[in-house]
């Protein structure tokens, strides 16, 4: 099969998709939690790095802060939680035709993935907040 077909068969499944309220609900939730991802450390970090060019990104209960890093390594976990929500969303629009349940699996999964980034993220803020003071 051409790559061109490949394609608009995955398009024409991803739109047959979007027509179940499972699938639209998972994806707009996503979003929204990457948003926050994204939005938080914006909000809290970006205006100390100007005081402090090197943050905690990690806390250990044995051994305290163990990582420090520049203040932008903060969004490797809303790279990373975009890069989930893409491969999820692929993954679960390729099996959408023959296995329904594994798609809307993968679905709940993107979302249970994108909440726990989050936590992380509000954790490591509360950390550096802390730290501020």
């Amino acid at each position: 099969m051409k790559f061109s077909k490949r394609v608009q068969y995955f398009f024409a499944d991803t739109r047959e998709m979007l027509h179940i309220k499972l699938y639209v609900w998972c994806v707009v939730f996503s979003l929204v939690l990457l948003a926050l991802n994204l939005a938080l450390p914006i909000w809290r970090i970006a205006p100390l790095a100007s005081v402090r060019p090197y943050i905690p990104l990690h806390y250990n209960i044995y051994l305290g802060v163990d990582r420090l890093g520049p203040w932008n390594q903060i969004f490797l976990l809303p790279i990373l939680g975009f890069a989930l929500f893409v491969f999820n969303l692929v993954l679960q629009t390729i099996a959408f035709r023959k296995e329904k349940l594994l798609a809307s699996m993968v679905a709940i999964a993107t979302v249970l993935i994108e909440a726990l980034l989050l936590c992380a993220m509000a954790l490591i803020v509360l950390l550096n907040l802390s730290y501020a003071a």
